[in-house]
Order: structure tokens, then C-alpha cells, then sequence
């Protein structure tokens, strides 16, 4: 890793991290797909009302992955190895143990989930089905990510790309065994997504097994500091989930006032589209974070100034591409989802040109909460994401509907990505001294 690597070698790190969250990425929107084209639209509709839960669990698992990778991978560059290869042990088994607690308790209270969730009338029996099976798969799910941000940080992200591929072939070919073959509608697709967590988890496990690894299970260590470090660090990155589960909930709610079931339909694809846009820029920082942690706790400011230099103008410029690549083949992409001349369709184009705006943005809001994770500054991380979801995202949609009726509910994402990046350059500039970037 303290090799003085070159800039085209920052893009073969991160390409592998990047298509690993793309297809991670796709293992909801394939549900969709089938779902909607197989049982109907309004299945789907009953998949992202349960999906906030999944958001929750999403949220634990890249917190600690996140969060306590940028702590070992630091000790790491410090030279504190044994220290390091515990402190990975005991994130893994907390993980382990938190999954199953949360597991028991959503079995119990399944029900005021729901209703939290707003789950009723037709969407009741679609969104309860869905969410069982999630349930029952919440111990591969939180540890799936864990696994690979290891993997990716001891310098194997081919192996998680690969896990990642096999997750997401295997979500592909049980969703059509399950829905089409079967008949088993939306449970055969959480079943389905369920298993596309569960056995790259298992596999990836099994390479930390070798002590000829950079990390490798030991004797967990017992200070609960690594914990409590690790779940404020990654922070951040747990508020980014929990508010995009929030964000769903409002926006359903909005939807469901304004349009009806169509428009949670239509916002349930546009949602998916995002994901997969923000997998792009996600899968750049989750590659490129464990670098800037190293070099940083290797006090080489040579080498995190011109990781962070590049990452800047690598975004700008994928992020231009990746806008007018949506809006050419918007209609391509809807149609998987949707058949041309249907309400849902024709909802959904008009809203995802006004959305796809905020992909100009994102990716540099993306980057700057990873990139102060990476600096173990959970407090700054927290705030970016924080003020962007549960302030700006939630508030506009609140608000934006009440003047601009449904075009409001378009809007909100765009704007809030615009408050949102204002809030990083004033945490980029003044932090720029103290870090040497």
C-alpha cells in the first residue's frame, strides 16, 4: 500500500468497488423488475414500503464497515498490526450479535413495523410478505458489506467484486425461479435478494480465516472504545441510510396524497435508478477511502493531497456522463420496469427529468462525507449527511409539494443536493490545513 502508485492505478483500485455497488445496486432493482413485469405495479409499491426497514439494516452494516475500517486500516498504517487484526475481530463479532438481536426483535413487533412503515390497504399484504423474509435475512445482509469493505481494504477487491457478481447472478436466477417458476410472487423476490446476501457473506468470511492475510480472526478484543469509535465514525454513513428510509417513507406518503399508488410506483422506479447512480460514486469512495486512512496515518500529505485532487475531478467528470446518459436512455431504463403509455410510465419520465438533476451533485457529497470517514472525523461526516437527508431532503419534500403540487416532489432531491454540497465546500476549505489536502 505505501507504494508511490500512479493515478491510473486509483482508477484500477476503485473500478473493482465501483461495479461491486453497481451490482450490489441491482440486486433490488432485478426484485423490481420481476416483481413489477411478473406479479404487478403495485407489488412494487408494496416493495418500497417495507424497503426502509432494509435501509436500516443497510445502515448498521456500512457504519461498522466504514467506520471501523477507517479505524484498523489507521493502526494499520501506524504499524499497530496485532492491534488492528483484533480490533477487526471484534467488529465482526458485535456485528454478528447486533444482527441477531435486531432479527428476534423485528419478528416480535413485525406488526408495528408495518404500520410504522404506512403499510395498508392493497400495499398491506405485498409489503408484509416482503418484509418477513428480509427479516429472517438481516445476520448475511448487515454482514455482506462488512466483509467486502474488509476485502477491499487488505487489497483483494477483485475477490469482493466477485462476491458481489455471484450475489447478484444468483439474486437474478432465483428471482426468476422463485417468482416466474414457482409462482411465489414478492416472497420468492425477498427470498431471492436474501440469498444474493447470504453466500458471498459466507464466502467472504471464510478469507479472513488465513493468517497469511493482512487481517485475520484473532482473539476479539475487548475494549468496547473500538465499538463505540467505530459506530461514531462511520456515522455518517449510518445517517445516509436511515434518512434514505426516511426519505422513502416521505416521499411515498407524498406520493400517495398527490398522485395515488401510480405515484409510488413511478417514485419506487426513479429510487432505483438513483440507487444505481449512487452505487457509481459510492463504490469510488468505499475504494479509495482505505488509501486516504493509510496514507493519512502514515503522515504522507505528498500522496492523500493528490488522491483527493484526482477523486475531485474524476467525479465532475463521471458526473456529467452519467446525466446525459439518463436522460437519453430514460425511456429504456422506465420501460424495465414499466410498459410505455401507462400512467407509471408516463409519471416517471416527466419526474425523472427534473431528478436526474441531482446527479450532477451527488457525487461530491458522496465523497466528501467518505473522505472526512477516512480522516476518522465521524463528527463532520455525520453533519454532511445529516443536513443533506434529514434536513434538506426531508423538509423539501415536505414543503415543495404544498406550492408546486407533484413537480414539488421532483424538485426536493435536486435542491437539497445544491444545500447540501454549499455545506461541503465550507467543511472542505476549512479542514483543508489540518488534514494537507
Amino acid at each position: 500500500m505505501s507504494e508511490n502508485f500512479k493515478l491510473s492505478q486509483i482508477v484500477k483500485i476503485t473500478t473493482p468497488t465501483i461495479l461491486m455497488m453497481m451490482f450490489l445496486s441491482l440486486y433490488t432493482m432485478v426484485d423490481g423488475a420481476f416483481v413489477s413485469n411478473f406479479v404487478s405495479t403495485t407489488a412494487l409499491s408494496g416493495i418500497n414500503i417495507a424497503f426502509p426497514y432494509v435501509n436500516f439494516l443497510l445502515g448498521i452494516s456500512i457504519m461498522l464497515s466504514s467506520g471501523g475500517c477507517a479505524l484498523v486500516m489507521k493502526k494499520l498504517g501506524e504499524d499497530k498490526e496485532i492491534e488492528a487484526k483484533k480490533d477487526f475481530s471484534l467488529i465482526i463479532t458485535f456485528a454478528f450479535i447486533i444482527s441477531i438481536i435486531i432479527t428476534v426483535l423485528s419478528l416480535v413487533f413485525i406488526e408495528n413495523l408495518l404500520k410504522l412503515l404506512k403499510a395498508e390497504g392493497s400495499l398491506y399484504p405485498y409489503a408484509k410478505d416482503y418484509l418477513f423474509y428480509m427479516i429472517l435475512f438481516a445476520t448475511p445482509t448487515i454482514l455482506k458489506s462488512i466483509v467486502e469493505q474488509f476485502l477491499i481494504a487488505i487489497n483483494k477487491p477483485t475477490i469482493a467484486l466477485i462476491l458481489t457478481l455471484l450475489g447478484g447472478i444468483l439474486n437474478i436466477i432465483l428471482d426468476y425461479v422463485f417468482i416466474v417458476t414457482f409462482n411465489l410472487g414478492i416472497k420468492g423476490a425477498a427470498i431471492a435478494t436474501g440469498l444474493g446476501y447470504a453466500i458471498p457473506a459466507i464466502i467472504g468470511l471464510s478469507f479472513f480465516i488465513k493468517n497469511t492475510n493482512l487481517l485475520h480472526f484473532m482473539k476479539p478484543s475487548k475494549n468496547i472504545k473500538v465499538i463505540l469509535a467505530s459506530c461514531y465514525n462511520g456515522s455518517s454513513e449510518m445517517v445516509t441510510q436511515l434518512s434514505s428510509g426516511i426519505v422513502t417513507f416521505l416521499f411515498n406518503v407524498a406520493m400517495l396524497k398527490y398522485v395515488g399508488e401510480a405515484g409510488v410506483s413511478s417514485i419506487t422506479i426513479v429510487l432505483y435508478i438513483q440507487f444505481l447512480v449512487t452505487a457509481v460514486f459510492l463504490g469510488y469512495s468505499m475504494g479509495i477511502s482505505p488509501k486516504i486512512s493509510y496514507f493519512y496515518g502514515n503522515k504522507d500529505s505528498y500522496m492523500t493531497k493528490g488522491i483527493i485532487n484526482f477523486s475531485l475531478k474524476f467525479i465532475a467528470t463521471l458526473s456529467i456522463c452519467i446525466f446525459i446518459f439518463i436522460l437519453i436512455a430514460s425511456p429504456v431504463l422506465v420501460g424495465f420496469f414499466a410498459r410505455k403509455g401507462t400512467d407509471v410510465f408516463d409519471i416517471t419520465i416527466n419526474g425523472l427529468k427534473i431528478f436526474s438533476f441531482s446527479f450532477l451533485i451527488v457525487g461530491f457529497n458522496i465523497f466528501t462525507s467518505a473522505m472526512f470517514t477516512a480522516f476518522s472525523n465521524g463528527k463532520i461526516s455525520a453533519i454532511v449527511s445529516f443536513s443533506k437527508t434529514l434536513i434538506f431532503e426531508s423538509g423539501f419534500i415536505i414543503i415543495l409539494p404544498i406550492f408546486l403540487g407533484v413537480n414539488g416532489i421532483w424538485l426536493a432531491v435536486p435542491i437539497a443536493e445544491c444545500f447540501a454540497l454549499f455545506i461541503c465546500f465550507l467543511f472542505y476549505k476549512k479542514y483543508k490545513k489540518i488534514y494537507k489536502y
